[in-house]
């Protein structure tokens, strides 16, 4: 018997044991209603499970001992003449740090927290045969799913650069590099496993955003998807 036989026979059996044991209480229990927002993160978590364990469970400590090169405080300094003079530009000031771990790079968040609507964007240039399939929309974070006829998902997300938030991409067989979006820094992540998605980020100013495209395409693609993201007039 095979290694792969052999954990498939013993996962069967430990689902096996698990129903007879709770059977009767599966079946007193109330049914159960959860929200969009649950539902989005079982989503994020069967795309990349070894990615959202990471992240959930990298003990604080760790975040410290495992950066290996130097946080970068970013603060747009482009508004700096016109800080002196408008308090509303003086607020709008946006501070990101971009953290460097040993298999992670985190965008960690120290704006304020922004009362406003979540702007809806879409991808207008998208890969041939793809569409948008759902939205989810929360209080600072949007998530669009696209797919194609092969139902190869694509995602758009994007979120309010705000107090107490944070991104995480994953770095393991990832070929990283800096990359321009419209004028906006971000980053450039290609998977050297085919069997893990790329991405591409960038952090808007102007917007408070941080938006993230991934899925299963190359440099190129990617690359014209993000330079295509427009918001959606009301």
């Amino acid at each position: 018997m095979t290694d792969e036989n052999l954990d498939k026979l013993m996962r069967k059996v430990l689902i096996d044991a698990l129903r007879m044991e709770w059977s009767d209480a599966l079946n007193e229990s109330p049914t159960m209603s959860t929200t969009k927002e649950f539902q989005h993160q079982m989503k994020v978590m069967l795309r990349d499970p070894f990615a959202w364990y990471h992240k959930k469970t990298r003990p604080l400590w760790k975040k410290v001992l495992q950066t290996v090169a130097t946080v970068v405080l970013v603060i747009s300094l482009s508004f700096g003449t016109l800080m002196v003079t408008s308090p509303n530009a003086r607020a709008r000031v946006i501070q990101w740090v971009r953290e460097w771990y040993e298999t992670h790079i985190v965008y960690r968040y120290s704006g304020e927290v922004i009362p406003e609507e979540m702007p809806q964007y879409e991808i207008s240039n998208l890969p041939e045969g793809y569409q948008e399939i759902d939205r989810f929309t929360f209080s600072s974070y949007v998530s669009v799913i696209y797919q194609n006829e092969e139902g190869l998902p694509l995602y758009l997300d994007y979120n309010f650069i705000q107090q107490g938030g944070a991104h995480d991409f994953v770095t393991t067989n990832m070929d990283v590099s800096d990359i321009i979006v419209n004028g906006h820094a971000g980053q450039l992540f290609i998977a050297q496993d085919s069997n893990q998605g790329s991405a591409i980020t960038w952090v808007d100013e102007n917007q408070n955003l941080q938006f993230t495209i991934d899925g299963f395409a190359d440099r190129e693609s990617l690359l014209n998807m993000a330079e295509s993201v427009r918001q959606l007039l009301k």
